[in-house]
């Protein structure tokens, strides 16, 4: 009688997550929703109703059995709406967790956009999600001998069934797809906001990363401090204003984030080599002359 002894492969990743909290939630409008945003990884398991949520700058439409994964640090919100069938759902928070979504990846000057969310319908799957959110709850609310043992083991469970059960999810180890996420993350906001009044303090903030940390890890990224991005941000948007309206100097200087005038023309000579008049002379069409 022969044996067949089958080997685990030690090499394989020992994922480290943690669950954070679970609760079922259903939205009546009897509370505010804000747009808020988490250093992790929250995860949606719609039970009830229609809903929107509001990921990133964007507003989508989310039905019964979708499961919605936001990464960490997406700006997101979530109301119903169906006045007469509120939105309910199960939402779990998980640390030390990161998924990429390689099919939402493009690219756009030869950097890798990474999409900080996606929705998925696990319709076929919905007893079995509910089985092991219904385990979660269960073992946090009774707390029994190694519950927290249990617990990560269950989530363990899910969060490889929905990986096995669609292409368009991967799990990545965190420390340095965290760090390029966080950065992307900034360099998305700047190029949105480059206008507004940007800090170190403010981008510390938004990516949960101490301000010495943020410019080793940014400029180690993208090749350039943060300030200094928005900086030649802004003097290229001020560019295509030169080269395309008939704006004044100082008009284009406070459209592209600049305070003073006097500044940024010197900002503009010393990145492009050249001012800002003779910019325009050079590069203008007629038509706006």
């Amino acid at each position: 009688m022969g044996n067949t002894r089958y080997l685990i492969n030690k090499n394989n990743y020992d994922p480290n997550y943690n669950l954070l909290y679970i609760s079922k939630s259903k939205f009546e409008n009897d509370w505010h929703s804000t747009a808020h945003f988490h250093p992790f990884t929250e995860i949606f398991f719609i039970t009830d109703g229609k809903g929107d949520f509001q990921l990133d700058d964007k507003i989508v439409n989310v039905n019964k059995w979708d499961l919605i994964v936001i990464n960490p640090n997406c700006l997101h919100t979530e109301k119903s709406s169906l006045s007469d069938i509120p939105l309910e759902y199960i939402v779990l928070g998980v640390d030390n967790l990161l998924l990429n979504f390689p099919n939402s990846y493009s690219l756009t000057d030869n950097e890798k956009q990474i999409k900080l969310y996606e929705i998925m319908n696990f319709t076929k799957d919905k007893d079995l999600i509910l089985d092991y959110f219904n385990k979660l709850i269960n073992e946090i609310e009774h707390k029994e001998f190694n519950y927290e043992i249990v617990c990560k083991s269950i989530l363990t469970l899910f969060i490889t069934h929905i990986i096995r059960s669609t292409t368009s999810l991967l799990f990545v180890e965190e420390s340095q797809e965290k760090l390029n996420l966080e950065c992307i993350k900034i360099k998305n906001y700047i190029d949105s906001h480059y206008s507004q009044n940007i800090t170190l303090d403010y981008l510390s903030d938004l990516s949960y990363m101490n301000k010495f940390h943020l410019v080793h890890t940014f400029t180690k990224q993208i090749g350039i401090s943060p300030i200094n991005y928005v900086i030649n941000k802004r003097i290229q948007e001020a560019k295509n204003l030169l080269a395309t309206t008939n704006y004044s100097i100082r008009d284009i200087s406070s459209i592209v984030g600049f305070s003073n005038s006097s500044y940024f023309s010197q900002m503009f000579k010393r990145i492009s080599g050249i001012t800002p008049k003779n910019y325009r002379i050079e590069n203008s069409n007629s038509d706006n002359i």
